[in-house]
């Protein structure tokens, strides 16, 4: 049979074989309810449940160690079609290149299937003393979770050695993976052993250290392979195997928080530290929907990344509040940088930075880890200083240096419109070269203005809105005499009602400018007076008003004494001094304005306004 034959042979099969990989792909508006039972959970009770997902749909029936070669044409391809090989650069493809050929040597002679998890550190009987069938069907030996395409020159390179971080290379891959003797220690803050775990190899063995942008990949390999197979099998049955897991596992020994659920320390150490140093990828998400759709189930820590938190980490034996994880699928999730978690948890460095929403104080990590802002924030209560002000409340940063405030500028909370499914509020603050005289704001809510003359308004109040005046016609506000060459500029809170919407301004019966409202919303205004002279009054009416409609307004204020603020200097956050249980700052960083965007400099590093790494 010539080797043409032989493709044509192999080529039909795989046809044939991939046409059995039709299992359906979770769509990631069904995931939530895909994890529902694992809600309300903590300790073994929530690894049982994530070990019962982690099951659901797995084949036991076909998939087997060579379905493995056919799936990976969904799991492992890269965006340009060769294989996605985490060891090399090599362009492995898909057919021509895999190989079973012990005797290939070199980095990019052929690719074939490497177990992350060692198989011979699991061996071939189960705990329940099963012996694993030829074709590792129905075991961990062909559970795609931990198994690669990997050059075989690498795959042999590491034998069965364990994953660690090199102290000296001994050979360095081209895509910079590491073999060679170990960093002996590694330690991790906030696990399930405590605030603070540190792990040594405690035998003479080199190590495999993959490159950075792969290393949380392993680590979610090793969490979701060992949740499905805990308590079936055992991964420590060889001495080096005996590094990453415990080794007092057997039967009659199963995985709880008093053994790290499987772990040794350094086990833990490494793997935990992975999973926060490397983020879930898009390459991860892709990989997760391609074994689904071939070996039938999901990696839920490839879902819900912050999962390993509760088993392992910072929040191990706490209830789980499935509402406060964000799936890696959403469009929310920051790829390559959050970690899924919707509450105060920092992974970022950047300084501590704090939002109010509804009564509560909450900090820069709720918006940076993917979530919507779901209430309307209030108006900070202790931002202020003598050199900024509070100018309200945005939906995107401001740019440029004019004094022409955003277009939707929120002053109150009430200002807002309906919350925007996944829309950041932003706290706009600027440099306060103004100065509001006693006397000079009118407000529905002050008593003190008794100094403005009110003529025909009609008061008027709605859920949404509160307490405002109508500038019906013939109606007019009246402020007291000011010295108008001070006036830098004037501040409107209005409420349309569709055309009725314009508010003119006038000095002894000239009109001097008009400020109009959005259609149908209510929001606060800043109009730029123009250089004027002499201590006068301002009328303010509504050319476009009936005798019962007319635009709303509940604030007027008159920036008097100096320029009105720009916005050069300006903040879309604060930081609250008081009432905060807030971690220190030892480098605080550095807020500039480029092209119209805030950016965020630290520790050599440029974050944009959400705390996404730019550069």
């Amino acid at each position: 049979m010539t080797m043409k034959h032989l493709l044509l042979i192999l080529s039909l099969f795989a046809a044939v074989t991939l046409s059995a990989f039709n299992r359906p792909v979770t769509p990631v508006d069904s995931l939530p309810a895909y994890y529902e039972s694992i809600d309300g959970t903590s300790g073994k009770e929530l690894m049982d449940a994530i070990q019962l997902v982690a099951k659901i749909g797995y084949r036991t029936d076909d998939f087997r160690y060579d379905s493995i070669w056919l799936a990976f044409q969904h799991t492992d391809l890269r965006p340009d079609g060769y294989i996605w090989e985490i060891y090399s650069d090599c362009d492995f493809v898909y057919e021509k290149d895999r190989t079973s050929n012990t005797t290939q040597t070199g980095e990019c002679k052929g690719y074939n299937r490497e177990h992350a998890m060692c198989q011979s550190w699991f061996g071939t009987t189960s705990l329940a003393g099963k012996q694993m069938s030829s074709s590792k069907k129905n075991s961990p030996g062909s559970d795609i979770f931990h198994i690669y395409p990997a050059s075989y020159g690498m795959n042999s390179r590491r034998g069965n050695r364990p994953y660690g971080e090199v102290q000296t290379a001994a050979n360095t891959s081209g895509n910079g993976t590491l073999y060679g003797t170990p960093v002996a220690t590694i330690s991790v803050a906030n696990t399930v052993a405590g605030a603070y775990v540190e792990g040594t190899i405690n035998m003479s063995t080199n190590v495999l250290e993959p490159a950075d942008e792969y290393k949380g990949d392993i680590a979610r390999s090793y969490f979701g392979t060992m949740v499905k197979w805990a308590g079936e099998w055992t991964f420590n049955r060889v001495d080096l195997g005996q590094v990453i897991f415990d080794a007092t596992i057997d039967a009659d020994t199963h995985y709880g928080p008093e053994n790290n659920f499987g772990f040794t320390d350094y086990g833990l150490a490494l793997m935990l530290k992975w999973h926060r140093q490397d983020p879930v990828s898009q390459k991860e998400v892709d990989r997760n929907n391609g074994i689904q759709l071939t070996q039938g189930n999901r990696n839920p820590f490839i879902d819900y990344p912050y999962l390993a938190e509760y088993i392992w980490g910072e929040m191990a034996g706490q209830t789980l509040d499935f509402d406060m994880l964000l799936c890696s699928a959403d469009e929310r999730f920051q790829l390559d940088h959050s970690n899924g978690y919707l509450g105060q948890s920092i992974s970022m460095p950047i300084d501590t930075v704090f939002w109010m929403l509804g009564d509560e104080v909450i900090d820069y990590s709720y918006v940076y880890h993917g979530s919507q802002i779901k209430y309307l924030p209030q108006e900070p209560a202790s931002c202020s200083t003598t050199s900024t002000h509070f100018m309200g409340w945005t939906t995107q940063p401001i740019s440029g240096t004019s004094m022409q405030a955003p277009d939707a500028l929120y002053s109150k909370v009430h200002d807002f419109p309906a919350v925007q499914t996944n829309t950041y509020y932003y706290a706009v603050f600027a440099e306060a070269k103004h100065t509001e005289q006693t006397g000079q704001t009118i407000s529905l809510n002050k008593t003190d203005s008794t100094a403005w003359t009110f003529t025909a308004l009609k008061p008027t109040r709605n859920s949404t809105d509160g307490d405002y005046w109508l500038l019906v016609k013939s109606a007019s506000i009246t402020s007291p005499q000011v010295d108008l060459s001070m006036l830098d500029s004037i501040a409107f809170t209005i409420r349309s009602y569709q055309s009725k919407k314009n508010i003119a301004i006038l000095v002894d019966g000239v009109n001097i400018g008009q400020v109009s409202a959005a259609t149908n919303t209510m929001q606060r205004y800043i109009w730029s007076a123009p250089e004027l002279t002499g201590t006068r009054s301002l009328l303010f009416t509504s050319p476009d008003a009936t005798a019962s409609y007319g635009p709303g307004i509940s604030e007027i204020s008159l920036y008097l004494g100096g320029q009105q603020a720009t916005y050069t200097h300006y903040l879309t956050h604060c930081q609250l001094s008081t009432g905060v249980d807030a971690p220190s700052v030892n480098n605080p960083s550095t807020k500039v304005l480029q092209n119209g965007q805030l950016l965020i400099m630290r520790d050599g590093h440029t974050y944009n306004a959400q705390g996404a790494l730019i550069q």
